[in-house]
């Protein structure tokens, strides 16, 4: 049988759905950023605000292995400002230019989508530029799609998601599973591996933003699985 992800804002929640723009587009929502800001923004001064996305999928036996994400070119109905093979092209061009040294984009250098891969991660570390791995970056568990003109930004460059990102959902609580593993979560009941996986992702604009609009995009999370 074909095995499918549960994509939601919270733990156990229901499958994501804000209404987008476009005709009958739904999807993830970021919100607005400002120049020199981030969305969803709650607090810059505290680096408080993320897009939490958890992922869990509805296989029975086997874990999903080869667990990856990438972004491409929308693939709704473009309700944006430009086209979407421009907002792709913009995305990926932001990702490559973020250049900040502070968590909470202070300096109006960041720029693009970022993707935090630890579940546990405290509120003045989430985002922070030291842990930057893709780009030949020194961290490793933040990703920023587009970095180097090639991270992220097809199935071959596909980021595999971190072992840090996968919790166990108890039915009441997340926890730390017992031996994550990169690019693996397991079935519902599988402790060890974790049952679920949760990310934070981030829209930075820089400082000298000049175009505004709407940006649309596809963020893509492949696996491997065994029916």
């Amino acid at each position: 049988m074909a095995i499918s992800l549960v994509v939601s804002e919270t733990r156990a929640g229901s499958q994501i759905a804000d209404v987008l723009a476009g005709t009958a587009n739904t999807g993830i929502d970021f919100g607005q950023s400002t120049n020199g800001a981030y969305a969803p923004l709650v607090d810059q001064g505290t680096n408080d605000g993320a897009k939490n996305v958890h992922i869990r999928h509805n296989a029975v036996v086997d874990p999903i292995t080869d667990f990856k994400t990438y972004i491409q070119t929308f693939s709704g109905s473009y309700g944006g400002a430009d086209t979407a093979a421009n907002d792709f092209a913009t995305l990926k061009a932001k990702g490559n230019a973020s250049s900040s040294s502070d968590a909470n984009n202070d300096d109006g250098l960041g720029s693009g989508l970022h993707v935090d891969m630890d579940w546990d991660v405290d509120l003045a570390t989430q985002f922070a530029p030291s842990r930057i791995f893709t780009g030949g970056g020194p961290g490793d568990h933040v990703a920023v799609y587009g970095d180097a003109n090639t991270d992220g930004i097809d199935l071959a460059s596909a980021v595999l998601v971190k072992a840090d990102a996968m919790y166990y959902d108890n039915g009441a609580t997340q926890i730390a599973p017992t031996v994550p593993v990169l690019g693996k979560i397991g079935i519902s009941t599988d402790a060890v591996l974790g049952n679920a996986c949760h990310l934070r992702y981030r829209f930075l604009l820089e400082q000298i933003a000049s175009v505004g609009g709407i940006l649309q995009f596809d963020i893509v999370w492949a696996y491997a699985f065994t029916a």
